[in-house]
């Protein structure tokens, strides 16, 4: 079963509903893109599908707020987060690679 099947029904979206095929496709990868930046690596994990799913659905429900910070309504204040949840980074950490970087010292040769 795809990533696309396995997120359509937990959003409330009929498998036989293509209208939104393309829209889930790009949070899908969109998604893919961002753990892989937070993880360091180059392929994504079997394992971590899950949070990539998470993580589009998150994306999907932000859906029409992109760009606000904050919105106060009827005496409700929502503030939106441009950033991959602690609840997800906290997950993804035990997945990060570590990043080489140049050494401080490498050109006092």
């Amino acid at each position: 079963m795809s990533q696309l099947e396995k997120i359509k029904p937990r959003l409330g979206i009929s498998l036989d509903d293509k209208e939104q095929d393309e829209c889930l496709s790009q949070m899908l990868d969109d998604a893919k893109d961002e753990i892989l930046d937070f993880c360091n690596r180059s392929t994504l994990l079997t394992k971590m599908e899950g949070l990539q799913r998470e993580l589009a659905i998150i994306y999907y429900n932000r859906s029409g707020s992109e760009g606000e910070a904050s919105r106060s309504q009827g005496g409700v204040s929502v503030s939106y987060s441009t950033e991959i949840p602690e609840s997800i980074k906290a997950r993804l950490v035990s997945y990060r690679l570590l990043k080489a970087v140049n050494v401080a010292n490498a050109d006092k040769e």
